[in-house]
């Protein structure tokens, strides 16, 4: 039995495993004091932390901290990378009865990071939380198995990243059928993270009957780091029907389940052994 310790925090829940049982408590203090610091620059539940600066500047430029702006830029990659399904910019819903702005509505490519300045554009603000907590998950196992010289996984809500050697059996993630938040104890499909890799799970929400529906449960995939298994595994569930196709045109391990109980993946998690690793 792998050494573990789980808590709830910025509402999500946390877990650690280690492969040496001494060094759990250090390694979830890592961990803790990690999620900490990128809440205290970007968590928007907080009052004091420092993104809300950004949001009120409405368009002007903002120093920032190297902490904040490293988040900023991972956020603005993964929009990229995900060709804006995945955006920093956080909006109101649009009335439509307003009256039309005779300015095109900004995107994520208009917030700029230059030096040790951040500009937003007027009328949005950033809500970075879900690349942040993925990126974090990511690199709080990899600053643990370094300090630690042991294996280590961290999950925070629906990320797993691993780093360090791997336990007897390797880093076991079951990804089960449930749909309730930052569940992965669920029976189900039992799949191997290799260490040093992440994987990371995105949940449909229930449809309203005016919403048309994809018929999609959960994508999952697997990928070299945190911050990519999160983006691209939220990019795919947006794209609907078009999923499993997304995942394969970007050559990634994708598994698309559905809520009629079918499951679909694509040709590189095929690729992996009945355990879940690389063959």
């Amino acid at each position: 039995m792998v050494p573990s310790t789980q808590w709830s925090t910025w509402g999500s829940e946390i877990e650690v495993r280690v492969t040496e049982g001494a060094a759990l408590g250090c390694a979830a203090d890592i961990v803790s004091a990690a999620l900490a610091d990128v809440r205290a620059a970007c968590d928007l539940t907080r009052g004091d932390a420092e993104i809300h600066a950004v949001n009120m500047a409405q368009g002007v430029p903002v120093q920032a901290s190297r902490r904040l702006l490293a988040l900023i830029r991972s956020a603005l990659w993964a929009a990229r990378m995900t060709g804006g399904a995945v955006s920093p910019l956080s909006r109101e819903p649009v009335d439509p009865a307003r009256v039309p702005s005779i300015h095109l509505e900004p995107t994520f490519a208009d917030v700029r990071v230059t030096g040790d300045t951040v500009f937003a554009p007027f009328g949005v603000c950033l809500d970075i939380t879900g690349t942040a907590k993925a990126g974090t998950a990511h690199e709080a196992a990899r600053v643990a198995a370094a300090s630690l010289e042991c294996g280590v996984l961290v999950r925070v809500g629906d990320v797993v990243a691993t780093a360090g050697h791997c336990p007897i059996g390797g880093w076991q993630v079951d990804i089960g059928a449930s749909t309730a938040p930052g569940n992965f104890t669920t029976a189900g499909t039992c799949v191997e993270v290799l260490t040093g890799t992440a994987l990371a799970r995105a949940r449909a929400a229930v449809p309203g009957p005016d919403v048309a529906d994809a018929g999609l449960e959960t994508v999952t995939v697997i990928a070299e780091d945190g911050l990519w298994a999160y983006a691209a595994a939220a990019a795919a569930l947006g794209r609907g029907v078009a999923a499993l196709r997304w995942l394969a045109e970007n050559d990634l391990a994708g598994r698309v389940a559905y809520r009629r109980g079918s499951v679909r993946t694509t040709e590189a998690w095929t690729h992996l052994s009945p355990h879940g690793h690389v063959a």
